[in-house]
């Protein structure tokens, strides 16, 4: 496994803008020295095609592999067009960045169960068709309650109907530590970045008794000084 982190670790600072997206990435590269980052879509100050270059050049320069993007824009909900409409330019930004591939998790199910489900699937299969012809994967994450892809068998559903070879999977490694691990277990063949928000040992250690070999993203989310807590968990999760 290969460690990579998020921008999202560095929320707080990077929100209060005590640190910049660029020095993040330093940090990555001489702190950390982690083998790659994950843009998060949520902590861009711009978008323009220049500053895209400017990351993807300054990565290159620093050593540090583009291991994914994340999409801020949702797929599902109540408007399904105006998601698939904020979620595209997203796939446009993962190949400008550099990244193979891009994570989103889906909205929340609203009205009636099948018809929320149908328009689901009508925009995974219209922004895989989009992923297609960028060669940038799209990496479904399950969501927490309220999602409409929730459980193992809410992933194989969206798999099977989409039936694309561009959606794959996000595991988050607390899931192969959770009653239906053997369940996650079995989607480890779709699985092309795993996350994690704690870094605990336990649950690196369940993704590689999974046989898991990728990039494996911190998105630290917790109370505790980033500049400090980040590299205690990066050095932990080495161990």
């Amino acid at each position: 496994m290969r460690l990579c982190c998020s921008t999202a670790s560095y929320r707080r600072a990077i929100e209060s803008r005590e640190l910049t997206q660029l020095e993040w990435i330093d940090r990555c590269a001489r702190d950390l020295a982690v083998d790659g980052i994950e843009f998060d879509a949520g902590f861009f100050p711009r978008t323009d095609d220049d500053y895209l270059a400017q990351l993807k050049k300054l990565c290159a320069d620093r050593c540090l592999t583009v291991a994914g993007a994340t999409a801020i824009a949702s797929l599902g909900g109540d408007d399904v067009e105006a998601a698939i409409e904020s979620f595209v330019p997203w796939i446009d930004r993962a190949l400008a960045l550099g990244a193979p591939l891009l994570r989103f998790e889906c909205g929340g199910a609203s009205g009636a169960p099948g018809i929320g489900w149908r328009e689901f699937v009508r925009a995974l299969k219209h922004v895989c068709a989009e992923a297609k012809r960028r060669n940038v994967t799209l990496a479904l994450q399950a969501g927490a309650s309220g999602s409409l892809v929730i459980t193992p068998a809410d992933v194989r559903r969206a798999l099977k109907e989409c039936d694309s070879a561009w959606l794959r999977l996000a595991m988050r490694a607390a899931d192969l530590r959770a009653d239906a691990s053997g369940e996650w277990r079995e989607l480890m063949d779709e699985t092309v970045i795993a996350t994690t928000e704690t870094g605990d040992p336990s649950e690196i250690a369940a993704l590689g008794n999974a046989g898991y070999r990728g990039f494996v993203s911190l998105c630290f989310a917790g109370e505790r000084d980033e500049a400090e807590a980040v590299p205690a968990i990066i050095k932990s999760m080495r161990l």
